[in-house]
């Protein structure tokens, strides 16, 4: 099947999005050194999120490409649900941190880092620390070299043009009768026709819905990513540059992901009124504070009615954990050499299927740095 060209443009603009993809540091991986994660306080512009979420809250539109941190709305809001949050998100394991030193005695240490598949400047100005450990790597290890080209960027497209295609239809069906019509709507919005919608894969639509509008609107015409900026310092370094998945292997876990999933992505979206832009402003947040951990803990009757916390959750889980696995097989001897950096989106990194758990249980010491 050929898809509409808007279709096309929603997919990759939701992919952006989740390409994407935390505790209490264990004894073993508390660095003393380690420079302080830094503890969320009501900021200047506490205010100003709490007010944007209340215009949410009453239905109202905020400027485009506008989007509400939740975690700190919470913590404008209610600070009382805030701490109750913060001491969940404290004990999700390896929760918080984007630099990890990867040894074994003896041998020489390898670095392993959460990245953001984005553009934004902040995102890409990566701290004195990154750069020292990429410079001192000779194997430079990345989701997929070469993510941007147009060699890559066309066999994913066609990768997805098989997957995505539903030969018995129906895929809106599956969705309670309630919330159909606005699944509907929402999913026009990004793009995709009610009769192009029915013949694609739920996993597909849930990406589409979860499309910001901002993705589509670029600040800058930088259009370079933070793992491709890490690409590109690799090879001016001259370090070697490899892959630790293929385009088909992404592809197969996003149509992995059951429809029960999606579906329960795709409801919820719709009766909670989630907005993409505040899903990606959170996860910014997140990141730039090195707590993209926290959002495992998203979940619970403090984020009920704000947050798709279940299906989407569950939707990241079903993408991320299948690729964990197959990225430690490929990690695993890369690192039994040293000097290697690996890179990857951070919420790779969090959780007890996380890379750094799955590698510190290969028998390596697995410490926080940065």
């Amino acid at each position: 099947m050929r898809h509409s060209g808007r279709a096309q443009r929603g997919f990759r603009a939701a992919l952006v999005a989740f390409g994407l993809v935390t505790t209490t540091l264990s004894p073993a991986s508390a660095a003393e050194n380690a420079p302080a994660i830094p503890t969320p306080s009501p900021s200047d512009d506490a205010n100003a999120v709490h007010a944007a979420a209340e215009i949410r809250a009453q239905g109202g539109q905020l400027e485009p490409c506008a989007g509400v941190d939740l975690v700190k709305a919470l913590q404008a809001s209610d600070p009382a649900g805030f701490a109750a949050f913060e001491d969940a998100a404290r004990n999700v394991v390896n929760g918080q941190g984007l630099l990890w030193r990867v040894e074994r005695p003896g041998g020489r240490p390898s670095y392993l880092f959460g990245t953001m598949h984005s553009t934004d400047a902040e995102a890409k100005d990566f701290d004195d620390l990154v750069i020292r450990a990429l410079a001192r790597s000779n194997v430079v290890a990345i989701e997929l070299p070469g993510a941007s080209t147009r060699r890559v960027a066309g066999e994913l497209r066609r990768l997805v043009a098989n997957r995505s295609y539903r030969p018995t239809g129906g895929a809106l069906r599956l969705l309670p009768e309630h919330v159909r019509p606005d699944v509907e709507r929402r999913i026009a919005q990004a793009g995709i026709p009610p009769g192009v919608a029915d013949q694609l894969q739920p996993w597909y639509l849930a990406l589409a819905l979860s499309r910001s509008t901002c993705a589509a609107t670029p600040k800058s015409t930088d259009t370079e990513t933070a793992d491709g900026r890490i690409e590109r310092l690799a090879h001016e370094q001259g370090s070697d540059v490899v892959a630790l998945e293929t385009p088909l292997e992404q592809v197969e876990a996003l149509a992995s992901v059951p429809d029960g999933v999606a579906v329960r992505m795709l409801k919820d979206a719709a009766e909670r009124g989630m907005k993409p832009e505040d899903v990606e402003s959170t996860i910014t947040g997140l990141y730039r504070t090195r707590r993209i951990g926290y959002l495992l803990a998203m979940r619970g009757p403090t984020w009920a009615g704000v947050f798709d916390v279940d299906g989407y959750a569950d939707f990241l889980s079903a993408f991320i954990t299948r690729r964990n696995a197959s990225m430690l097989d490929r990690a695993l001897p890369i690192l039994s050499r040293g000097e290697a950096f690996l890179a990857v989106g951070a919420l790779h990194l969090p959780g007890p299927s996380g890379l750094v758990e799955m590698i510190r249980r290969s028998g390596y010491l697995v410490t926080r740095i940065w």
